[in-house]
């Protein structure tokens, strides 16, 4: 036990040396080019390596990091613990330090350079080579940006999955003061504005097809913006703008962009299938639009 202790000791203090310099742990953003990528050099001393040799390169260390920063060459910088798990199976586990040739793999470096030729430069400047140590050096892949939505995002799809799945899925208009603004203009905008103007429209569409239901088949959202793909199925057996009931099953589909201020919405923009409705009911004869050819 006190082996295993004086031995975890002398590791801690190993490492707290070869990375003095490196501890801060801090970002530093390049200013004159846009252009460099990210290397990472992975570390490793030979076992024998103690605190003795550690301080005789901390002053080496600290010199060329603290000129790496100024250049804007220094990203970050972080121990290995000590301690290590290695798994060989599923029912397999060692706790026991991974050795290579005598090296064992103690900190990482990340450093910012234009090509790889010149972070193999950098990374033969790192005095740890002068004492037996390697440095492994991998180029760092662009990492993808993963936008997370905001709060205002994430409510404003929730306001319109609430306009669609519990207002007009269910008649329930009385309700649309709560999603629709009074300055609403949007689509089929020409009964003035507000909730008379929105609920008139999909009202002229409820009416031909009483049995419509509409299905989101996706969702995004931008900033002020909601973009929603629905589909719907039903049977036109009333009149639909001047449109005799053809008493035929109609699938519609479109995209609508709707536009929200405090909660509710303020624009909508639509792209539908209206030749492809007026083709279901039949005011266009099917020969007119010769179909597509057969790939």
């Amino acid at each position: 036990m006190r082996y295993k202790r004086a031995r975890r000791a002398f590791i801690i203090a190993l490492l707290f040396s070869v990375s003095f310099a490196f501890a801060q742990g801090k970002s530093i953003h390049l200013t004159k080019t846009k252009k460099m990528k990210e290397y990472i050099l992975l570390i490793r001393l030979p076992r024998h390596y103690g605190a003795e040799e550690a301080t005789t390169v901390r002053a080496k260390w600290t010199a060329l990091t603290d000129h790496w920063k100024e250049q804007g060459i220094f990203v970050t910088s972080f121990v290995f613990p000590s301690e290590s798990y290695v798994v060989s199976s599923n029912d397999k586990v060692v706790n026991e330090e991974v050795v290579a040739n005598g090296l064992r793999l103690i900190s990482c470096l990340i450093i910012r350079a234009s090509a790889f030729e010149d972070a193999l430069q950098l990374a033969k400047k790192c005095p740890i080579l002068e004492q037996g140590g390697t440095i492994e050096v991998r180029e760092v892949q662009p990492r993808p940006d993963i936008k997370t939505p905001t709060a205002e995002e994430l409510e404003n799809k929730k306001t319109i999955r609430f306009l669609y799945e519990n207002i007009l899925n269910n008649k329930k208009f009385e309700l649309l003061d709560r999603v629709i603004s009074p300055e609403y203009t949007g689509i089929g905008n020409t009964n003035g504005k507000g909730v008379e103007s929105f609920r008139s429209t999909v009202q002229a569409v409820i009416d031909a097809f009483p049995d419509i239901q509409w299905n989101i088949l996706d969702m995004m959202a931008d900033g002020d913006k909601v973009i929603v793909r629905w589909t719907w199925n039903a049977a036109h057996t009333q009149p639909f703008r001047s449109i005799p009931a053809s008493g035929k099953t109609v699938t519609d589909n479109a995209i609508v962009v709707y536009q929200l201020r405090d909660g509710k919405v303020i624009n909508a923009w639509m792209q539908g299938d209206r030749l492809g409705v007026l083709l279901q009911i039949g005011l266009i004869p099917p020969g007119l639009i010769p179909a597509p050819p057969d790939k």
